[in-house]
C-alpha cells in the first residue's frame, strides 16, 4: 500500500523530541538514532573579502590593454594601408597640410585643361608640367603618383602599357630603363624618383624637397607612354592620376585626383566631351492646325457614270457610296455649295 505520508522517514524523526524516543525504544526495545544537530543545517556564514586590491596588478593590466589598442590600432592602420596599395582609393584627401597642385606654363598644341570636365588632355610623350604646395612645406615627405582606372568595376585593374607601346622593338624602349617599361606615366624632372610595383600596381614614389627660396610649390614633369585608346591597355577606359603624399613610413597624409586622357587630338577630345556634357535641349514639336485641301482643277470635273447593276439592293448600294462619298468630301473641304446640286441629284434619282 503506498504512504499518503506527505514527510519522508528522515524528516518524521526530524519531528520527534527526545522523550518520545525513550518511549519507543522501552517499549520496542533497541536503539534509535538520535536527530542530527540542527545547528549542522544553519547556513554558513558569509564571509568577505575586504581587503584592498593590489593596485600594481590593475596598472598592469590597464597597460596590457593599452599596448593590446594600440597593436590593433596599429594593425588596422597596415591593412588600411595594404588595401590603398591594391585597390587606390578616388577621393581627395588633403588632411591639415592644404595639399594642392596647379598647372604649370605650356599647353598649346600638346595638352589642354577642361575646366567644366576637371580633366586634361594630353598627347602621348608630351610633358605635363604640374606645380605641387604643401602647408608647412616641410621635407622629408615623399609623393607617390599613380594611373588608375577610374570606373568602379575596372578599379582593382592594374594600368599598364599596351603591347605595341611595351615591345621592345618600340624605338622609345630602347634606351629606356627596364624598370619603367610597364609604366604609363613617367617623372621626367627628378631623376631620384623610384619606379616600384606592389601587386602588379605599378607607382612613383618622388622624394620630395622644401620649395626653393622665394618659390611656394614643387614643380614635376610627367610623361605619358600609351594612349587611352590602345585595344590591348587602357582600352578606351577613363583614367586619372593619383597623387598621394606620404611620410618616410608610407603613412598617407594627403590626397589629390586629377581626371587624364592621353590621345592624338586634346582639342578636339576636349570639345566631343564638354558637347556630350551639355545637357540636350528638349524640342517642342510645332503642330499646325490641318489645313483644308482644296480640290485641285481635275476634281472638281464632274463624271457622269451610266452602269448597268444586278439587284435592286446593289444599285442603292451604289447610289449611297456616291453620295457618302462627296459628303465626306464636302465636310473636309468645306465646299458644301460646290456638292450639293449633285449629291441633291442623287437623292432625286434614288427609287
Amino acid at each position: 500500500m503506498v504512504s499518503t505520508n506527505a514527510f519522508s522517514d528522515s524528516q518524521e524523526s526530524e519531528l520527534i523530541d527526545e522523550e518520545t524516543y525513550k518511549d519507543i525504544e522501552n517499549t520496542f526495545g533497541g536503539t534509535l538514532p538520535l536527530p542530527e544537530n540542527i545547528s549542522e543545517f544553519d547556513v554558513p556564514e558569509q564571509k568577505y573579502d575586504i581587503s584592498q586590491p593590489d593596485l600594481s596588478t590593475i596598472e598592469e593590466k590597464i597597460s596590457i590593454g593599452e599596448k593590446g589598442l594600440r597593436r590593433k590600432l596599429q594593425m588596422e592602420e597596415e591593412e588600411e594601408y595594404f588595401l590603398t596599395q591594391l585597390y587606390p582609393s578616388l577621393n581627395d584627401y588633403s588632411n591639415q597640410l592644404n595639399f594642392q597642385y596647379s598647372f604649370g606654363d605650356g599647353g598649346g598644341q600638346d595638352w589642354v585643361y577642361s575646366q567644366s570636365l576637371k580633366k586634361v588632355f594630353i598627347k602621348m610623350e608630351k610633358t605635363l608640367p604640374l606645380r605641387f604646395s604643401w602647408e608647412p612645406s616641410t621635407s622629408g615627405l615623399f609623393l607617390r603618383t599613380e594611373l588608375a582606372f577610374v570606373l568602379e568595376q575596372y578599379k582593382s585593374d592594374p594600368v599598364k602599357r599596351c603591347h605595341n607601346h611595351i615591345a621592345l622593338t618600340n624605338p622609345v624602349n630602347q634606351n629606356m630603363n627596364p624598370d619603367r617599361i610597364k609604366h604609363v606615366v613617367h617623372c621626367v624632372n627628378h631623376a631620384s624618383s623610384m619606379y616600384q610595383e606592389e601587386n602588379e600596381h605599378l607607382s612613383i614614389l618622388t622624394p620630395l624637397c622644401k620649395p626653393e627660396a622665394g618659390s611656394q610649390y614643387v614643380p614635376m614633369c610627367f610623361k605619358f607612354f600609351c594612349k587611352n585608346s590602345c585595344t590591348s591597355g587602357m582600352n578606351r577606359r577613363p583614367t586619372e592620376l593619383i597623387f598621394t603624399l606620404e611620410n618616410n613610413n608610407g603613412q598617407i597624409l594627403a590626397r589629390r585626383t586629377l581626371l587624364v586622357r592621353v590621345c592624338s587630338c586634346p582639342k578636339r577630345d576636349k570639345q566631343k566631351e564638354e558637347t556630350e556634357l551639355e545637357p540636350i535641349p528638349v524640342k517642342r514639336k510645332l503642330v499646325l492646325p490641318p489645313a483644308k485641301k482644296m480640290p485641285s482643277s481635275s476634281d472638281m470635273l464632274v463624271y457622269k457614270v451610266e452602269l448597268n447593276i444586278v439587284g435592286k439592293e446593289n444599285y442603292l448600294s451604289v447610289y449611297k457610296h456616291a453620295y457618302d462619298v462627296m459628303a465626306g468630301q464636302a465636310a473636309r473641304t468645306g465646299m458644301h455649295e460646290f456638292f450639293k446640286p449633285y449629291m441633291d441629284d442623287i437623292l432625286h434619282n434614288m427609287p
